[in-house]
C-alpha cells in the first residue's frame, strides 16, 4: 500500500456532506433568499410591529398568546415569522378565527417557531436544527429546487422568503406558511402511508407498533422504514411472504423470533435524523448487541456498508425526500433496500472528543475561529464528569486559533488534571461493537515544563499492559512503521508538526458488550502550572488486527485514506 499519494477520501462530518448535498444536488445555481432586511437594533415584537403590511396578523398572534412583551426584551432568539398570508391560510385550515384564538392555541404556535439561539442560515444543516424549538420539538432546514431555485424549506412545510433579518435580541426568518408540530407518533405515521403497509402489518404482528405508538418523556425512537416496493424487490410482495421468511419460531411475538428480530433491527434508541446518524460509524438498534453501521459515500447516507475479508457489502441508502419525518416520539426515515441483522466485525471509531452535543449547540463558539476559550462547569457536559479541589472552569473549549492550522478542525479540549486541580476525569465514548480494541490518545504534547501523567482504565478496570499516558511525552524521529511498533503514530494528514500533534497507543481492551464505554484518566503525576492538564483532540479505538496508521485525518474533518 502506498502512502505516497491520497487518492480516495471519505467524507466524516455531517457538515461537510451537507455542504457537497446543497452544491451538488442541483444542476442549477443555488440561490438562496436575499438578506432583504436589517433591523435598527428593534426587537423581534417592535420589527413585526413596523410591518403590519406582513405581519399584522402574527403581531396579533403574540399577543393573545402574551409573548409580545417576552420577545422584546433582550435574548437571543431566532424567529420563524409566518407572513399575514401563511397565517390566514392555516386559520382556515385548521377552522379557527384569529379572534378567537385562545391563549394556549396562540403561544403553541409561537413556541414551535421560536429557538432560544440566534441561528442564520449559515448554520442550517440539512436536517434537524442545533437545539429544539421551545415546544420541544426539532425543525429540519434543507434545501429544496422550487421553480428551478434552490431555496431554504422548513419541516417541508414553509419557504424562506426572507432570511437573516438582524434584530435586537437574535434573528427572524420570514416564511409562507405557519409550521405545524408532528400530530403522530412513529408507529401512526407508517400506519396512515399506504406505501408501508406490509411494514406496519409487521409493526402490529410483532407488538412494536404498541411500543412506536406511546409517548414517554425523554424517550424517542428513529425507524429505518422499508416500503412495500422495497420488499418487494427483496421478495415479499406481502406480510405473509415476510413471515413464512423470517418468523422461525413461528410467534412474531417473541424477541427471539427472528421477524420480530428484523422490525427491531430497524428501531434506534434516541432521536436522530440523518445528520445525527453521520455523527457516528455504528449505531445501537432494539436488537440485542446489534447495531447499523453508517458511512458516506459521496452525497449517499448508507446503512451497513462494509467490507468484510475483502468483500463490499453494499449498504441500503437512505431516501433522502422520504428521511427526516419528524413524528411525536422520534423521527422516520426510509431505505430503499431491503437489509436484515448480520454480524458484526469490530468497527474502528475515530472520536472527535470536541465534537459533543452540548459543545455543537454553542453557535457563537464551535469551531469559531478566534472565539474565546469556553469554560464549562461540572454537570454541563453529558459525556464528560470530573473531580477534584476544585471542580469549575478546568474542563474547557478551546475553539480554532485565527492562525493556526495544527488540529483536528482547530479545536481540542483542555483538561486541567494537574496538581491542585482535578484529580479524575471520565468520559463516556460513542458505541463501540464488542471484539478487541487498540486506544489511542491523539494530543498536543503540552512541553517540558509542563507535566501531566495519568493512568488510564477502561469500564472502571485495569488496561492490562497498559502504559502511563504522560502529556509531556513526545515520539522519537522514525519511520512511521517502526513509529508505530513504539506505540506511536502521526494521526494528521499533514504530519506531527514538529511533534506539537501526535497520538500515543495507550493499551488493548476487550469489549464484551457492543455500546457506550467509559474511559477514565486518574491523575498520577501533575505540577501546578496553569494551563496544564491534557490537550486532547481525539480518542481512536481501532481493532487489533486492521490498519492503526490510516486514515489520518485533515482540519476541515476528511477521512484520508491511502492508495
Amino acid at each position: 500500500m502506498s502512502t505516497s499519494q491520497i487518492t480516495k477520501k471519505a467524507l466524516v462530518q455531517s457538515g461537510v456532506w451537507s455542504l457537497l448535498l446543497m452544491l451538488g444536488l442541483f444542476a442549477c445555481e443555488f440561490e438562496p433568499p436575499a438578506n432583504v432586511n436589517v433591523s435598527d437594533d428593534v426587537n423581534i415584537t417592535d420589527y413585526i410591529k413596523r410591518h403590519p403590511e406582513q405581519f399584522s396578523s402574527l403581531e396579533r398572534i403574540l399577543e393573545v398568546s402574551n409573548t409580545a412583551s417576552y420577545l422584546n426584551a433582550y435574548g437571543t432568539y431566532t424567529f420563524f415569522a409566518p407572513t399575514n398570508e401563511a397565517v390566514d391560510s392555516y386559520l382556515s385550515e385548521k377552522s379557527l378565527n384569529l379572534n378567537s384564538l385562545t391563549q394556549s392555541e396562540a403561544a403553541d404556535i409561537v413556541r414551535f417557531h421560536l429557538l432560544s439561539d440566534t441561528l442564520s442560515t449559515a448554520s442550517f444543516t440539512d436536517g434537524k436544527l442545533k437545539i429544539p424549538t421551545q415546544y420541544g420539538k426539532y425543525l429540519v432546514t434543507g434545501a429544496e429546487l422550487i421553480d428551478g431555485k434552490a431555496v431554504y424549506r422548513v419541516n417541508r412545510q414553509a419557504t424562506i422568503t426572507e432570511s437573516n433579518v438582524a434584530v435586537g435580541n437574535g434573528v427572524l426568518h420570514v416564511i409562507d406558511n405557519v409550521l405545524s408540530p408532528p400530530t403522530r407518533s412513529a408507529a401512526q405515521e407508517l400506519e396512515a402511508n399506504p406505501d408501508y403497509s406490509i411494514f406496519a402489518e409487521a409493526l402490529k404482528e410483532t407488538g412494536w407498533y404498541e411500543t412506536l405508538n406511546q409517548e414517554v418523556d425523554g424517550t424517542w425512537y428513529t425507524i429505518l422504514a422499508e416500503s412495500n416496493a422495497v420488499l418487494a424487490e427483496a421478495g415479499f410482495n406481502s406480510y405473509a411472504e415476510l413471515r413464512s421468511r423470517y418468523s422461525h419460531l413461528n410467534d412474531p411475538t417473541n424477541l427471539s423470533d427472528s421477524l420480530n428480530l428484523y422490525i427491531a433491527y430497524h428501531v434506534l434508541p434516541d432521536i436522530k435524523f440523518v445528520a445525527d446518524l453521520l455523527t457516528a460509524t455504528a449505531h445501537a438498534t432494539k436488537a440485542p448487541d446489534e447495531v447499523i453501521t453508517i458511512r458516506l459515500k459521496g452525497t449517499d447516507v448508507l446503512v451497513n456498508e462494509d467490507v468484510f475479508f475483502g468483500v463490499l457489502e453494499e449498504g441500503s441508502p437512505i431516501v433522502r425526500p422520504r428521511s427526516d419525518i419528524a413524528v411525536t416520539n422520534g423521527v422516520v426515515h426510509s431505505v430503499d433496500i431491503h437489509f436484515m441483522i448480520k454480524l458484526r466485525a469490530p468497527t474502528p471509531v475515530y472520536w472527535d472528543v470536541a465534537e459533543q452535543a452540548e459543545i455543537r449547540q454553542l453557535t457563537s463558539v464551535f469551531r469559531v475561529a478566534g472565539a474565546s476559550e469556553y469554560y464549562f462547569r461540572l454537570g454541563e457536559l453529558s459525556r464528560m464528569s470530573w473531580a477534584g479541589g476544585a471542580v469549575n472552569g478546568l474542563v474547557s473549549y478551546v475553539p480554532p486559533p485565527l492562525n493556526e492550522l495544527f488540529f483536528n478542525h482547530g479545536d481540542y479540549m483542555r483538561i486541567q488534571i494537574n496538581a491542585n486541580r482535578l484529580e479524575w476525569v471520565q468520559i463516556r465514548t460513542p458505541l463501540l461493537i464488542r471484539g478487541r480494541y487498540k486506544i489511542w490518545m491523539a494530543y498536543r504534547p503540552i512541553g517540558a515544563d509542563i507535566n501531566c501523567i495519568t493512568r488510564v482504565s477502561f469500564n472502571g478496570q485495569e488496561i492490562p499492559g497498559a502504559r502511563l499516558f504522560d502529556t509531556k511525552e513526545k515520539p522519537p524521529t522514525l519511520p512511521e512503521d517502526e513509529l508505530e511498533a513504539r506505540g506511536w503514530k502521526s494521526y494528521l494528514i499533514n504530519g506531527t508538526n514538529g511533534d506539537r500533534h501526535v497520538a500515543r497507543l495507550i493499551g488493548i481492551v476487550d469489549i464484551t458488550t457492543t455500546g457506550e464505554q467509559i474511559i477514565r484518566f486518574d491523575r498520577v503525576f501533575g505540577n501546578g502550572r496553569p494551563n496544564g492538564g491534557i490537550w486532547l483532540d481525539m480518542i481512536h479505538f481501532i481493532p487489533e488486527d486492521m490498519d492503526q496508521i490510516w486514515p489520518k485525518f485533515g482540519r476541515d474533518g476528511q477521512a484520508y485514506y491511502p492508495d
